[in-house]
């Protein structure tokens, strides 16, 4: 990771999945509670969960998953191809592709976020709260932005009533909000870094507002 530091690289690159799974083996968690904290490491984890348990590589399987039974045809592992450019660089068996290897664009997002809107499936399991985490952090407060629970990967901010997942690499940042009961869902996609200006978490928080109030 200093190396790819240092030449600008995704931090991530080239970290192969027999250099991660030898970090995993001398590690010990306990059962104990503990704070939350967003972790790319425990993404990575469940990538390799994930080619256990199908015997498969995680790029090959996320991108059937994606193409034969989501039916998004322009979101995929990374190939660096595309408009527009400054995408992370990525080796098909790096360990990390599932902390951050996946490109879409706005029509799939907003076709993915319809489904989560409807529900159907393994979508509803995915919204139930696992946890509460009550991670807000001062600035989020002051923007009226929450984390107060966790599900399957989605942030629960249950003082708006908003199911949300934000994302960003050096060059881009995104968000995916949305409200079952008001049938609301807002996706921002944005070719600038997540610390440029406004993040897109801010701008999607503020449409679900003016959108729901309408």
């Amino acid at each position: 990771m200093v190396s790819n530091f240092l030449t600008r690289k995704n931090d991530f690159y080239d970290i192969t999945k027999d250099m991660f799974t030898k970090k995993l083996s001398t590690l010990s968690v306990s059962d104990k509670g503990h704070v939350y904290k967003y972790s790319n490491f425990g993404y990575a984890t469940l990538g390799l969960i994930l080619e256990e348990i199908f015997s498969q590589d995680y790029a090959t399987l996320m991108d059937e998953y994606i193409n034969n039974e989501l039916h998004l045809q322009n979101t995929k592992i990374s190939d660096k191809k595309g408009d527009p450019a400054n995408y992370w660089d990525w080796n098909k068996n790096d360990a990390y592709l599932s902390a951050g290897g996946i490109v879409s664009d706005i029509e799939d997002m907003l076709s993915y976020a319809q489904m989560q809107l409807d529900e159907e499936g393994c979508f509803e399991l995915c919204h139930e709260p696992l946890k509460k985490i009550d991670a807000t952090t001062d600035n989020y407060e002051m923007l009226n932005i929450h984390l107060d629970s966790i599900g399957m990967g989605w942030i629960i901010d249950e003082e708006n009533d908003i199911i949300w997942h934000n994302g960003g690499t050096d060059n881009y940042n995104s968000y995916l909000g949305f409200d079952p009961e008001s049938g609301t869902a807002v996706v921002i996609l944005s070719n600038l870094p997540p610390d440029y200006r406004i993040p897109s978490t801010v701008l999607g928080v503020k449409l679900m507002e003016e959108l729901r109030s309408q």
